[in-house]
């Protein structure tokens, strides 16, 4: 009876068995399957055996596991050793997960102490951002230590709590997986050894690295040597990625050749000399990356040798997803080399801002300027926002100083120059330049003091530009061998578009005027207003040509309009009630309107009416009028006249500046009693009236009267009494006191006399007198021949005159 039971139960068994595993793969299907899930594993493929030995034979098992593919073929396993002849892993991007906020806490392994170790002999993984498949072969040794070889060179050693060991990576390798098309990895040098260890939050690196980089463009080649140890931190939970960088050595060289590739120009060799070949670049202590947030404390770049470079980085922080939008650091960059004394420039970037301060020093300025310029400084400061794809806001500000420069024929002395420029969101942009000079000088001219301020509005939206200007300049002195201006004073206004208009108000030596003019590619046109003023101001202009004339009185007016590129001009000038002194010589309420133009550098005025109410030179000379004109440079006056001595004089022509010429002088109607009894003291009394001729003739500067005349109109009368010098003829010479005394009381019949001046003032008289005298009851017949000095004459006679009094006293005040 129990053997039969046993039987049956035998069978039972032996019949579960074979059932079980000749449906083994519906059953892991069933069993397994769902328990691998639950993990997130998914089994796609397993078909195993039991060998001979009673170890677990597997052709084949596929594993999915986060998108990761893992394919195990020839794999034999028992209580043991887990040996895999060739295994497959094909990497793909992880899936997002749900559970994003989730933290990764520390490792808690459960690791089995009897577990069988694991040897894979050939292990390919393969992934879409790998150059090529990475081979290696991995082999436990011990219980929970590995062993990588191939590709990679690893060790690795797990425990509960942490995964440890170290790996060696070089350049090989990196370009076996990275795509070198789009890299310049393929240039590189790389090994670095590394230790490592994985706690489950945290990944720490820490190791030598060696690398070297050489690139050549053209002949230049640039080598870039890094050495040192480098250690990396990664936070799985903050996504936080550091480096610790500072014990690292990085040297940047470049070849000689590399200064080949500056384009020859003139400043070329100047750009050449600053080049530096040699740089060192130090990194800070901890670069940090969490997320897309990089943060770097400090990046120092440094030149080596005689030409100091130092560049230095620091607060620097960016996301790395729009850098540009987000970048916060700090710059500080100083240059000095043998041709620049000092370069110091200090800059604050955040996002799209940037705000700082400049500082230049030259001694002089680089060959290749066409300037020469002594003790320069540049300074400045700037801060300018949204100047990443649209048009920057805020100001630059520039100061400049210079102890002498020498440029385009000028040459200035203590200049100091801040120039200021904003904008604003609206695009409102504003330029304002203020300027200094001690001195200037252009060819033959010399300014002092000289102060200029020039502000620029203008909106830069779409649409044609326009600009409004503003200028102020004060000039203390302009000096030049022709001309003298003093206080100058300029108040300009303009509109800048396709042309210039502006408009100029500026006193010269107190002389206002009023410019206005229109600067384009075809023509300049201008106009000159000068406002109704005094003429006094004028007298430090005349004094610069005549030192000796002066003016006392008056008004003038004009309005010249013209082009400054065709070089001709149109003109209008109004002087009215001008008084003048010359000397001892006045002339008093000369009024006058003259116009003409000035074309191809000729000048015309045309025929122009002048009053003047009266002229003194020892002589009276009232109510003189005539004409004045100007024809190709050259000025003359015709048909003068004038009342002199109780009669009228006329003068045909007098062309001024002509070297050789004759003008011809009439006198007509001259009260005798006014022309001989100049001096009231000379006893000598002439009646009656006369008229005559002068041909003043000019000759090189030097003025003659050659065959004048004067004579008689009607009859007149002569009286001498108590002449001193009269009175000795006739003591002296008795024998002719009966002649001379006909003389004493003469009725004059007629008077003819000839007139000769020479040009040093001696004038010579050839006078033939015919009378009547009533108390003797005689004709006489007096022929006379008088010569006497007549500039001493009229300087005598001036100096008598009332001008001493009156013009000393009235106009010489007015005139200053």
């Amino acid at each position: 009876m129990f053997k039969r039971v046993g039987l049956i139960v035998g069978a039972v068994l032996l019949s579960t068995l074979l059932l079980g595993y000749v449906f083994r793969l519906p059953l892991l299907q069933w069993a397994i399957a769902p328990e691998l899930k639950k993990a997130g594993i998914t089994l796609s493929c397993l078909d195993f055996s039991i060998t001979s030995e009673l170890n677990i034979h597997a052709d084949k098992v596929c594993v999915n596991y986060q998108n990761q593919q893992l394919q195990l073929t020839g794999i034999t396993a028992n209580i043991k050793r887990v040996d895999i002849k060739n295994a497959v892993l094909t990497v793909n991007p992880f899936p997002k997960s749900d559970n994003a906020n989730q933290l990764d806490k520390n490792l808690d392994l459960a690791l089995s102490l009897n577990r069988p170790l694991i040897n894979i002999k050939q292990l390919v993984v393969k992934g879409e951002q790998l150059n090529k498949p990475l081979k290696i072969s991995i082999l436990e040794p011990a219980l929970n230590q590995f062993n990588v070889t191939g590709d990679i060179n690893a060790s690795a050693t797990l425990t509960v709590n942490k995964i440890s060991g170290q790996f060696a990576v070089n350049d090989t390798l990196l370009k076996q997986v990275i795509n070198t098309k789009n890299t310049s990895i393929a240039d590189a040098n790389f090994n670095t050894q590394q230790a490592f260890s994985f706690d489950g939050i945290e990944l720490k690196l820490n190791g030598d690295v060696s690398a070297q980089f050489a690139h050549t463009y053209e002949q230049c080649q640039v080598d870039v040597l890094t050495t040192g140890k480098l250690a990396t931190h990664f936070n799985l939970n903050s996504q936080a990625l550091m480096f610790d960088t500072d014990l690292l050595n990085n040297k940047i060289n470049l070849t000689p050749s590399c200064t080949e590739l500056i384009p020859p120009s003139e400043y070329a060799g100047f750009i050449s000399k600053q080049v530096l070949l040699n740089w060192q670049l130090k990194l800070p202590q901890s670069i940090r990356l969490e997320g897309s947030e990089l943060s770097v404390p400090v990046i120092n770049l440094m030149s080596e040798g005689d030409k100091q470079f130092d560049i230095l980085i620091t607060d620097t922080t960016l996301n790395i997803k729009s850098p540009l939008e987000n970048v916060q650091t700090n710059l500080s960059v100083q240059i000095s080399t043998p041709n620049i004394n000092n370069i110091n420039v200090n800059a604050q970037l955040s996002g799209a801002a940037i705000k700082g301060n400049y500082a230049v020093m030259l001694e002089s300025l680089p060959d290749f300027v066409p300037a020469i310029a002594n003790e320069l400084h540049l300074s400045g400061r700037f801060d300018i926002s949204e100047f990443i794809d649209s048009r920057p806001v805020g100001l630059i500000n520039a100061k400049l100083t210079l102890n002498s420069v020498d440029a385009f024929d000028i040459s200035a002395v203590q200049y100091e120059g801040d120039l200021t420029a904003k904008m604003d969101k609206q695009l409102n942009a504003e330029i304002a330049l203020t300027q200094q000079l001690k001195s200037a000088e252009y060819k033959e001219f010399t300014a002092s003091s000289i102060n200029n301020t020039l502000k620029v509005n203008a909106n830069l939206g779409v649409g044609e530009l326009f600009a409004d200007l503003t200028a102020k300049t004060n000039i203390k002195a302009v000096n030049s061998p022709d001309i003298k201006l003093n206080n100058i004073k300029v108040e300009s206004t303009g509109l800048q578009s396709r042309a210039l208009k502006a408009t100029h108000h500026a006193f010269m030596n107190d002389v206002e005027l009023v410019i206005n003019h229109h600067i384009s590619s075809q023509a300049h046109p201008f106009e000159v207003v000068i406002p109704e003023q005094s003429a006094l101001p004028l007298n430090s202009f005349i004094s610069q040509f005549e030192p000796l004339a002066k003016l006392t009185e008056g008004e003038f007016n004009g309005y010249i309009s013209g082009d400054v590129n065709l070089q001709s001009a149109s003109f209008n000038i109004g002087i009215s009630h001008t008084s003048a002194l010359y000397n001892d010589y006045l002339a008093s309420d000369l009024s006058s309107t003259f116009s003409g133009e000035y074309n191809s550098g000729k000048l015309n005025v045309k025929p122009t009416t002048f009053n003047l109410n009266e002229f003194r030179a020892g002589a009276v000379v009232k109510n003189i009028k005539g004409q004045w004109q100007v024809n190709d440079n050259s000025a003359l006056v015709n048909d003068i006249t004038g009342d002199v001595f109780g009669g009228e004089f006329s003068l045909d022509t007098y062309t001024l500046g002509q070297s050789n010429q004759v003008a011809n002088v009439k006198f007509e109607n001259i009260d005798a009693s006014k022309l001989v009894t100049l001096d009231d003291k000379s006893g000598i009394v002439l009646t009656g009236r006369l008229a005559g001729a002068l041909p003043v003739h000019f000759n090189n500067g030097e003025i003659e009267i050659i065959d004048g005349s004067l004579f008689s109109q009607g009859t007149g009368n002569l009286k001498i009494t108590n002449n001193a010098a009269f009175d000795s003829v006739m003591q002296q010479q008795q024998e002719l006191q009966p002649v001379l005394g006909l003389l004493t009381n003469l009725d004059i019949q007629k008077l003819d006399s000839s007139v000769a001046l020479k040009n040093d003032g001696w004038l010579k008289l050839g006078v033939n007198l015919q009378g009547y005298n009533k108390a003797e009851q005689q004709q006489v017949n007096f022929n006379y021949n008088h010569e006497e000095n007549i500039f001493t004459l009229l300087r005598a006679l001036r100096l008598s005159d009332e001008i001493t009094q009156k013009v000393e006293q009235q106009y010489s005040q007015k005139g200053n």
